[in-house]
């Protein structure tokens, strides 16, 4: 009787043991399988865009999906851009992907904030354009996630290095 009460404890303690280290006890930090969720999101999302894969940028879309590109070409406090509902964004990510040759994402670091359903990603680019120059320029994004798809995102880079290379912009 004693040993089976002890091998009934020393199960439990395993058990518990095992159910800590995985995260599935009830008390267990509730926000640890959605922020991975939420950073292997976004690690797919970046990955279609450096392989200009843009099926499986749209699988990952919401249809009311937005990007929004704060920082200004002039320094005004209006965003350089806006893109409101799949088709748009679709079109703005085609458009990006068109004047670059390669697009490489170096030191990418990605914070999950609250419960998951926003992502940070800051990065360097190690681009070349269509017509073989280098493009390096730093990002940030922000990415805001509902039931897996990517409902909005701001994109943050430094305009003073895209007006240099690109000269068809309003600059």
């Amino acid at each position: 009787m004693r040993v089976r009460v002890l091998t009934t404890a020393i199960v439990g303690v395993l058990a518990l043991v095992a159910g800590i280290a995985i995260g599935t006890t009830p008390w267990a930090s509730a926000d640890a399988q959605p922020a991975g969720r939420a950073e292997e999101l976004t690690r797919r999302i970046l990955d279609a865009f450096e392989r200009k894969d843009l099926n499986a940028i749209a699988a990952l879309l919401d249809e009311n999906a937005s990007i929004t590109i704060p920082l200004s070409f002039s320094g005004a406090q209006e965003p350089a851009g806006h893109f409101a509902g799949k088709d748009e964004v679709l079109g703005y990510v085609g458009q990006v992907t068109t004047n670059f040759r390669t697009l490489r994402f170096i030191d990418l670091r990605i914070s999950v904030a609250g419960d998951g359903e926003t992502t940070f990603a800051q990065a360097n680019g190690d681009f070349v354009t269509a017509d073989g120059r280098p493009y390096r320029n730093v990002y940030i994004y922000r990415f805001d996630w509902k039931d897996g798809r990517m409902l909005h995102a701001d994109e943050y880079a430094n305009p003073i290095t895209l007006c240099q290379t690109f000269d068809n912009l309003d600059c």
